[in-house]
């Protein structure tokens, strides 16, 4: 579920002498069907740096400059903005794409272009480990960690059945590992028959819900969003089938607003703090430039949250970079070794904890959460996640 932001620096010529200006450009999908979730992207790269200019000072003095573009969900239109962003002047040394099937697109393409890229949690948009790093844990990482708190909380004498319907996308096949498999059953969790699959603009999930129920599923996992879990709610009230959904958090509160009664229960992982603590200080420093600019109730997603803390991570990882070797050390080389020095950073006091290493490109927490009205309500602290990386790369 997904968007981009990049800095843009001459070609393997990074300037001796101070630049002029540093370009972001933000390349998300506005008006598709990720778009109730990602599309808040935009505001929330704006907002982030404007607070890092004027606040934090910019990259030593160098203001950075958002650019941005709609890819509308399609990778086709997502492929041609990137053509256009990396011959812009200077070239993009940072690219942050938020649409898991453009990410895996793109991945070889910037090793090719000498690009350092932010991506989904998915396998396809990471490894092998090359120029791709992630701005949330594994998707399986985060759902697993909500079969495990529903595990603890189980009352019956045998294992829970887990059915699971998801899009049959890069995104949605992406908790499909042989990893989240040899979990659950480490865990005790037993699937309830195959995973079943339905397309991201598909309306009617009746047939493979019926499928799920005949195999007697308690709980349903997910990796949707948006239209695509209201469907699957949709088709289980048509069913008068009460089953418990958990979900990553392309269900957040931009899935909950086009129908708060379907959602209601729903417990979703998400690595990020709840809007919903509203005396939280990070809480407080995002909510007062939203209010200030205008920002409107659909711009109040998970990804306006993201896109502050990708440009507060960049930011960071700039300024420790250009202070250790100047500013024609913005290499990749040099990007990559700083990112995989971040331990613990805690982007506006807390508002998530990232850190990442050569081998393992995502950070490492995650939260559970409820759906109640439209509110997500913790159900546990920031907790480690299991690590669900293909061996091989372990």
């Amino acid at each position: 579920m997904t968007l981009v932001a990049a800095i843009f620096l001459f070609p393997n010529q990074a300037p001796a002498e101070k630049p002029e200006v540093l370009n972001v450009a933000v390349i998300g999908d506005f008006s598709g069907p990720y778009a109730p979730v990602v599309g808040a992207t935009r505001p929330g790269a704006e907002d982030a740096w404007e607070h890092i200019n004027n606040v934090l000072g910019g990259i030593k003095g160098v203001k950075v400059n958002p650019i941005i573009g709609d890819m509308s969900g399609k990778v086709d239109i997502g492929l041609a903005k990137y053509n256009e962003v990396i011959n812009v002047k200077p070239k993009p040394v940072f690219v942050d794409i938020y649409i898991t099937p453009l990410a895996e697109a793109l991945k070889p393409r910037f090793v090719e272009n000498g690009i350092v890229s932010f991506a989904p949690g998915a396998v396809v948009s990471l490894y092998p480990p090359e120029n791709c790093y992630a701005y949330y844990p594994l998707y399986p990482e985060m759902l697993g960690a909500c079969i495990k708190w529903m595990k603890t909380n189980w009352k019956e004498n045998r294992n829970p059945r887990l059915g699971i319907l998801t899009w049959d996308t890069s995104y949605g096949r992406a908790i499909l590992t042989d990893e989240f498999f040899a979990y659950l059953k480490k865990i005790g969790v037993d699937l309830a028959g195959k995973p079943q699959l339905f397309g991201i603009r598909d309306v009617d999930t009746t047939t493979q819900l019926m499928a799920l129920r005949t195999e007697k599923a308690d709980w349903i996992a997910t990796n949707t969003g948006a239209g695509g879990t209201l469907a699957m709610k949709k088709g289980l009230k048509e069913m008068n089938w009460e089953v418990q959904l958990l979900n990553t958090f392309g269900e957040d509160w931009g899935t909950i607003r086009i129908d708060p009664s379907a959602f209601q229960g729903d417990i979703i992982g998400m690595p990020m703090k709840s809007y919903d603590e509203v005396d939280d200080p990070a809480i407080k420093t995002l909510m007062k430039y939203f209010n200030k600019n205008n920002r409107t109730l659909k711009e109040k997603t998970s990804f306006y949250m993201i896109a502050w803390y990708v440009a507060l991570l960049e930011h960071k990882v700039m300024t420790e970079v250009v202070e250790k070797h100047g500013w024609e050390g913005l290499t990749v080389d040099n990007l990559k070794k700083t990112i995989n020095n971040t331990n613990n950073f805690l982007p506006l006091d807390g508002i998530t904890k990232l850190t990442y290493s050569d081998k393992r490109r995502t950070p490492r927490v995650s939260r559970a959460y409820r759906v109640e009205g439209e509110k997500m309500v913790p159900l546990t602290e920031f907790q480690e996640l299991e690590d669900m990386r293909p061996a091989e790369f372990r």
